[in-house]
């Protein structure tokens, strides 16, 4: 798998360059970058990178100068319902960091579980659960990207978490904060199993971000990740919600959402 990722970073840095900040999209999520000096690069054109099949995951990066800083926009995730192993899923995250990346930025659509958020909500998160069964860092470790066993005491930057927070007050934008629980999918939740993910704590639920967050840890590269909330559950009157709802509700909060990341950007 290192090799593999060698070969994707080469490529990958060659054609664009090495990263200062990444940003990760989620599904139904379009970031239009304000950079400078702008450049694309598919990721059929980059070796051994697997492809989206989730709809609105494009499978692009975007590359651009913001200041003195060169950012990344991966439009499109991998996801563990998909037909990938969770080192494919994980390979984005390793090739951006491989890449140099100094920051992560993730996002997602994600269900409210918290009974104070609507849909069309910002919400960072303060730490998360894994309830998806499984970790990328099973089985033999890749020594060149970091230690087996790593600490997740501060999965999320602190640093990072309040300079966003900071900006979306300067920016006038409401800015929820909460704990994302992760699940491998693709079946939505059951009434009982979002009165149970409420409990233990969880304020947004959804199917990525968490396998890529441990992989960022354990190669030791500061993350945030803002989710977007496509509709809330209340299970005591669940309402379905199909993925052209997801993503419809996601695409609908993308302005909001690039803005915020946009002015981020200028102070990180």
């Amino acid at each position: 798998m290192f090799e593999r990722l060698k070969k994707a970073r080469d490529v990958f840095v060659d054609k664009l360059g090495t990263v200062d900040v990444a940003v990760i999209t989620g599904t139904g999520i379009d970031i239009k970058l304000e950079c400078n000096n702008k450049k694309t690069l598919s990721y059929g054109e980059i070796p051994n990178m697997p492809k989206p099949t989730t709809p609105s995951h494009k499978g692009f990066f975007e590359f651009g100068q913001v200041g003195f800083k060169s950012v990344a926009v991966a439009h499109g995730r991998f996801h563990y319902y998909e037909e990938y192993s969770m080192d494919e899923v994980v390979f984005l995250p390793r090739l951006l960091g491989m890449a140099k990346a100094k920051l992560i930025i993730l996002t997602n659509a994600a269900g409210g579980l918290n009974i104070n958020f609507n849909q069309g909500d910002l919400m960072v998160a303060t730490d998360h659960i894994n309830m998806t069964g499984v970790n990328p860092l099973k089985g033999k470790n890749i020594d060149e990207l970091g230690e087996k066993f790593p600490d997740m005491s501060k999965p999320y930057s602190k640093k990072y978490i309040k300079m966003l927070k900071e900006t979306a007050l300067n920016n006038r934008i409401e800015l929820k904060e909460g704990v994302y629980i992760g699940v491998s999918g693709p079946s939505m939740e059951t009434p009982a199993e979002t009165r149970f993910f409420r409990m233990i704590g969880a304020d947004a639920i959804g199917m990525s971000t968490v396998p890529e967050v441990i992989a960022v840890n354990h190669m030791k590269i500061p993350c945030v990740s803002i989710s977007v909330i496509s509709n809330v559950n209340r299970p005591d009157c669940m309402q379905k919600a199909p993925l052209e709802a997801v993503i419809e509700a996601a695409k609908n909060s993308s302005d909001k959402l690039s803005f915020l990341i946009n002015r981020f950007l200028e102070v990180v």
